[in-house]
């Protein structure tokens, strides 16, 4: 089982002091992995929800690069319709190769449509948009002489150096919840990765997962299914949410997850729902410090 956490570069705590000190303490502590999350210009509305400063994805996985050896570091999601996906491509190789070896690629299509205006995408094209930007990925990251006719984008007669340290490239985790996005991650990802589903949404995914992989003819024996869901330490179980309650329902929630086929978890401390979006920093260490002697050892050979 793999646990990640979501790193501290927007909220209310964000600072290159919460980024230093969460990712050393979740080196020391056995986590596996800290996911950045990607916004550009959130309307107003967005705002409590999450946070006014938000430091830029890209270079704070280069940060994290820099102040970790063993993590590996992953976008939660990189939103593919944003930015230019030749130039995606180019600044993930370059942080896997920074790093060792150590990205994960959680991708997805987006979901604000105002962020989508300000920025000047089609919010109605971002389906048709993420999927060749997941094709450009491949098509840079694996050929010697890549070459790409899209309807969006078209390039050959080039070389792309270098290239990332994973071979054939580093893991690439669909984000989104919807039948699209379960589509999208059987033709095109190497994993699926849905935000705060219940076992029960997992469990009920299978089948689906089940034919898309026929259709494709691919074989989904072991298959990734790495959830994002909101963790913090109360003393009472929410009700609501699996990974937020009591130490011992933590752990209930964990095997819940497992037992419908959920293979990692990318936790959110700081952010996500209120009942843990007042956190300080000193109260995610803490989160992060219960989680490590109570659950983490559960699942380490």
């Amino acid at each position: 089982m793999h646990f990640g956490l979501t790193a501290p570069h927007f909220h209310q705590i964000a600072s290159v002091e919460a980024l230093q000190r969460m990712a050393r303490e979740a080196e020391a502590m056995g986590f596996d992995s800290l996911w950045v999350t990607d916004h550009i210009l959130l309307p107003t509305q967005y705002h409590e929800r999450f946070g006014v400063p938000w430091l830029e994805m890209v270079p704070v996985l280069g940060y994290l690069a820099a102040v970790t050896r063993r993590l590996r570091l992953g976008t939660s999601v990189v939103i593919l319709p944003y930015r230019n996906p030749i130039f995606m491509a180019r600044a993930l190789a370059t942080i896997d190769v920074l790093s060792g070896g150590r990205l994960l690629v959680g991708a997805a299509a987006g979901w604000c449509r105002e962020e989508f205006a300000f920025l000047g995408v089609p919010f109605e094209e971002r389906g048709n948009i993420s999927d060749e930007a997941l094709r450009i990925f491949k098509a840079l990251w694996t050929e010697e002489e890549p070459r790409f006719e899209g309807k969006f984008w078209r390039f050959s007669g080039t070389r792309f150096e270098p290239k990332p340290i994973q071979k054939p490239h580093p893991p690439i985790f669909v984000g989104g919840n919807s039948r699209r996005a379960l589509r999208r991650a059987v033709e095109l990802g190497d994993g699926w990765h849905p935000t705060r589903p219940t076992p029960e949404e997992v469990l009920g995914a299978r089948p689906l997962l089940q034919r898309l992989g026929e259709r494709y003819g691919r074989r989904l024996e072991g298959f990734p299914i790495w959830v994002r869901h909101p963790l913090g330490v109360t003393d009472v179980p929410s009700g609501r949410y699996p990974l937020i309650g009591t130490v011992d329902s933590i752990r209930k929630g964990v095997e819940a997850f497992q037992r419908v086929g959920v293979t990692g978890f990318v936790l959110d401390t700081f952010y996500s729902v209120p009942e843990v979006g007042g956190a300080t920093l000193e109260g995610v260490l803490r989160t992060m410090e219960v989680f490590a002697r109570g659950v983490l050892p559960l699942y380490r050979g």
